[in-house]
């Protein structure tokens, strides 16, 4: 991502309990930097910019930060997410 790009930086999803015991996956992309807040209430945070992993706690599994590469998130990801991705990164 060039310099006009810069805005557009982080890719949060938050994982929530539903009625049936699953979870739920709610993706926001955010131009904004993180606040703390943001960042306590998020399960997984990748910095589109940078390509980092910046957060990645997923229910049922132990925290994955150092442990997990952000490509092979971002792909992850990109699988069920990857018009609303590139859309947001033009």
């Amino acid at each position: 991502m060039g310099s006009k790009h810069n805005k557009k930086r982080y890719l949060i999803v938050k994982y929530s309990l539903n009625m049936k015991g699953t979870y739920d996956e709610l993706v926001e992309l955010s131009k904004k930097n993180l606040g703390s807040g943001k960042l306590v209430q998020s399960g997984v945070v990748l910095d589109l910019v940078n390509e980092e992993v910046l957060k990645c706690v997923v229910p049922g599994q132990p925290n994955l930060v150092g442990h997990i590469a952000y490509e092979t998130l971002y792909k992850h990801f990109h699988k069920a997410y990857g018009e609303m991705l590139d859309q947001f990164i033009k």
